[in-house]
């Protein structure tokens, strides 16, 4: 063996030393320590946690059976047959959309042996998933406000179900068995006190409204209430709380560290989180904003009362949960909402009330024009544009106290508070309450809720 072939022997083991150096180098992955990323969320509790069980969930269910809408806002009979409805797979989930004329829509929603449940927000299909057993496969990032399960058409207990999007006047089309629901359906009538029959009323953007045939009589509830803890609120929220100073004033406390803001109300019983270094849209989708609401809120066991997933504004990257007593919303100061930025919370507000005693107030009591005594009222006021309404409903107003003149701006000094039971207009994208003790002649009055 020659000097020259030494030499290229020698060569060619160091380039190849050389390369697996390199490589090494550029493949090496240190084994540091993880630095925990800072949250919001401290290691404190207002409230509960909540499953997605108890926040997706219906708000009404209607069976229409011979000719005839029956309704049902019961809180027991709604969760039975909405489990029995998370129990079953669905499958076979397919788009038919397209294949439905208007009226075969309109049969879809209206036609016997139907039941409907009604969500107070329009779903994503990906976190109707966390809560049905639903396959998506062949399914779009759809959201649905209604799901219908058509017990006319049975073979050997399997039926068709349609998740229905009734803005888009989306459909999609699935199969279900419904042997677990058979016995509950057949006991489904008007002589059932749990449902009252109701009357479809076609609005003017060509949805429609179901509202009872007879006046209903409801209560005035009145409960005794106690305060959210500021500090633990506080303590949730701020990255690092320690650094977080208290202003006074008369109309409440405010809690800054330097940049973000938490402002309290004493007027309404509320706060204000503020956080101006989140800036820019977080291009999330609706079932991700959902979820970092969810985990935000379960994080400091922010579930004070029972709270229903009701407003989702993807133009504004904004998720609200309501509060639902006797599974009927409440407005006035009576929702949760997050708004989220590029990398983080932007705003939070919530009440700082939590629900205690109930007492039904019967001497109290409110009787509720029926279906068509509204109807007709709303038909003759010239001062209602009929095509920006979208809802009609009942629900709760908050009343702080008993007076008749009780003013936005009151100071809030009693630790009861009042739900008065209203008819409530969607109205231009905000709630409105009929004003009954203001009706006239020539129309109904309605003002705003929130």
């Amino acid at each position: 063996m020659n000097k020259e072939h030494i030499k290229s022997i020698v060569l060619t083991t160091l380039v190849i030393i050389s390369l697996v150096l390199s490589y090494s180098l550029w493949s090496y992955q240190p084994a540091y320590d993880l630095i925990p990323k800072q949250d919001y969320v401290q290691n404190v509790s207002i409230g509960s946690k909540e499953d997605y069980n108890d926040i997706i969930v219906p708000y009404e269910l209607i069976y229409h059976t011979d000719g005839k809408h029956l309704v049902t806002n019961k809180e027991d009979e709604i969760y039975y047959l909405y489990r029995l409805l998370q129990k079953n797979q669905i499958t076979d989930m397919k788009n038919i959309s397209n294949q439905i004329s208007e009226a075969a829509y309109e049969n879809l929603t209206t036609a016997n042996d139907r039941l409907e449940y009604l969500f107070p927000a329009t779903v994503p299909i990906e976190t109707l998933k966390r809560v049905l057993r639903v396959d998506t496969k062949r399914v779009d990032n759809i959201s649905f406000d209604r799901i219908i399960i058509d017990f006319s058409r049975v073979s050997h207990s399997i039926a068709n179900i349609y998740f229905v999007n009734n803005n888009l006047k989306l459909v999609y089309q699935g199969r279900i068995d419904i042997a677990s629901f058979q016995n509950s359906i057949s006991k489904i009538d008007e002589s059932n006190d749990k449902f009252e029959s109701y009357k479809g009323y076609k609005l003017v953007n060509g949805k429609t409204v179901y509202l009872p045939i007879k006046s209903k009589t409801l209560n005035t509830i009145e409960f005794l209430t106690t305060d959210v803890p500021v500090d633990k609120l506080k303590d949730a929220i701020f990255i690092d709380p320690t650094n977080v100073r208290n202003e006074n004033s008369e109309s409440g406390d405010t809690y800054t560290d330097g940049t973000r803001l938490m402002t309290v109300s004493q007027f309404n019983r509320s706060i204000t989180f503020v956080n101006p270094t989140s800036t820019g849209n977080s291009n999330e989708n609706a079932d991700s904003l959902i979820q970092r609401s969810v985990d935000f809120i379960n994080g400091h066991g922010g579930w004070t009362d029972r709270y229903y997933l009701t407003d989702i504004n993807l133009m504004n990257d904004q998720i609200g949960f309501r509060l639902f007593v006797n599974n009927l919303p409440v407005f006035t100061n009576a929702t949760i909402s997050t708004q989220w930025g590029r990398d983080d919370l932007s705003t939070f507000k919530r009440p700082l009330y939590k629900l205690g005693i109930k007492v039904d107030k019967e001497e109290n009591s409110v009787n509720l024009l029926s279906g068509d005594d509204l109807m007709n009222l709303i038909d003759q006021d010239k001062m209602i544009n009929k095509s920006l309404i979208s809802g009609i409903f009942i629900g709760y107003e908050t009343v702080y106290n008993n007076s008749d003149d009780t003013m936005p701006n009151q100071f809030y000094r009693n630790s009861a508070i009042q739900l008065q039971p209203v008819w409530v207009i969607k109205y231009d994208n905000s709630y409105k309450k009929v004003e009954q003790n203001l009706l006239s002649r020539t129309g109904v009055k309605i003002v705003g809720l929130e």
